[in-house]
């Protein structure tokens, strides 16, 4: 039945979603003196038809791997969760809030039963011949054989490959080559075809375009490797914008759900600590005031996420008129680029050299991570003028939220060349998780104790 109908399979599929809902609900209601209300099921349903749209759980899943489906599943199941909490907020005589968090474990427990057993049934299916796809592929060369083994190496994916297009080359092809670019049209007559991929970073322009005429012609779904585009993206999302289709290119981290969850890491924790800390302020604003004159705060302009500034406040570490004495030390910098550091600084006193030494100055910057200016883990932040001397491939570390600590902070910070911080930052960037930050926070610990590599 579901060969003969195959959109049914995906209408099951979202009924599965509904079902696991409900099964999580039957199951608590019976260990729970209070549970969910029947009636909060129904916006709770709606909400999670809206948001696994949202997060590509009801997409094309046929090449996306078990941590990509978790990964759609955990974004599905926050969103819901977050609905829920909302509910037991603004109605709590109806959403007990003892029954919200057994519900979302057994929720999440279940909807992972049911897309992992769906991926599971589809992959034994189509590993025995059933619920095929047949695949074109656009291109000869090595990338076109790369990306034909990408998409049909694993029978669990259900990709027939069928064979390519293109000139015949030098290249050992593991299936025939039908004919060029301009042939599918005919070669769609005598062969089922449902999908094309485009993997010919050599092809012009035109020839692409031609081709991907033909398949929308033909009714086709056609794919296109990143090949086309220079570079290393960190995610590639096509969407419609006023009835154009555009492809989005992201350099750096997009995860709606991860960078939500760092967002909400950075004001608990940021929030805590200032509260913890608070004694310690105190102590050290009267610690800075015995001894120099000028005020407790030094503030200055910073550069943050994509070039906007913002006010960076430091306990003050150096006497009040060090700004304009830079002029006088700038001929000892000990850091190559446009930085200053000197270990050495005349201008800082002695209360300064202390806080220094443990990073205690860097404190008030709590607050930027607070207003959002700010995360605790990030790109540090520099100022306009250190910006001004990036060469064009430095400015990416822009495009984060620049941080309290970063991996120069526990790579030596001062003992670290320019160059070599600024490709940390942009490892940390192309890397990042919030696996990451959470080492990077345990790093950082002993690395400011051990006051290693500041000035």
């Amino acid at each position: 039945m579901l060969r003969d109908h195959p959109r049914l399979a995906p209408i099951l599929v979202l009924a599965g979603d509904q079902l696991a809902m409900v099964a999580a609900w039957a199951l608590i209601a019976q260990w729970i003196a209070r549970p969910l209300p029947p009636l909060v099921l129904l916006p709770l349903a709606f909400l999670q038809l809206v948001v696994a749209s949202d997060a590509g759980l009801n997409n094309q899943l046929r090449y996306v791997g078990w941590w990509g489906l978790v990964r759609r599943v955990f974004a599905v199941w926050v969103r819901v969760t977050v609905g829920l909490c909302l509910l037991g907020f603004l109605s709590p005589e109806h959403v007990p809030r003892e029954s919200v968090a057994a519900f979302a474990l057994a929720y999440l427990a279940a909807l992972l039963a049911v897309r992992v057993g769906t991926l599971l049934l589809r992959r034994f299916v189509r590993r025995r011949g059933r619920n095929l796809r047949y695949l074109v592929v656009a291109g000869t060369g090595p990338a076109a054989v790369q990306a034909s083994r990408a998409f049909s190496g694993d029978p669990g994916h259900g990709m027939q490959l069928l064979g390519f297009l293109g000139e015949r080359g030098p290249t050992e092809l593991p299936a025939p080559v039908l004919g060029r670019f301009e042939d599918l049209e005919q070669i769609v007559r005598t062969l089922v075809i449902d999908e094309v991929l485009v993997a010919d970073p050599a092809a012009s322009v035109a020839a692409i375009a031609g081709l991907c005429r033909s398949c929308n012609t033909l009714g086709l779904r056609t794919h296109l490797t990143s090949g086309f585009v220079p570079g290393s993206w960190r995610g590639v999302d096509a969407r419609d914008v006023g009835g154009e289709v555009v492809l989005s290119l992201t350099p750096f981290p997009h995860s709606m759900v991860g960078l939500s969850a760092k967002r909400a890491l950075d004001i608990g924790l940021a929030g805590a600590a200032m509260l913890i800390l608070l004694p310690v302020f105190v102590v050290l604003a009267i610690a800075i005031k015995l001894g120099s004159k000028g005020p407790v705060l030094f503030v200055q302009w910073r550069v943050g996420l994509n070039g906007r500034r913002f006010r960076f406040p430091k306990f003050r570490s150096m006497v009040a008129d060090a700004e304009a004495r830079l002029c006088d030390v700038m001929a000892h910098n000990e850091m190559d680029g446009p930085v200053f550091k000197m270990k050495h600084d005349p201008r800082i006193t002695r209360v300064g050299a202390w806080l220094r030494r443990y990073s205690l100055d860097e404190l008030p910057q709590l607050w930027c991570v607070l207003t959002g200016d700010m995360s605790l883990v990030g790109p540090r932040p520099l100022m306009p003028h250190e910006i001004d001397g990036h060469e064009s491939w430095q400015r990416r570390r822009l495009s984060m939220r620049p941080g309290l600590t970063c991996l120069w902070q526990v790579s030596g910070r001062n003992h670290v060349d320019f160059e070599r911080w600024m490709r940390l930052d942009l490892e940390y960037i192309d890397g990042w998780s919030l696996g990451l930050d959470f080492q990077i926070l345990a790093r950082t610990v002993p690395a400011v104790f051990s006051g290693r590599g500041a000035s």
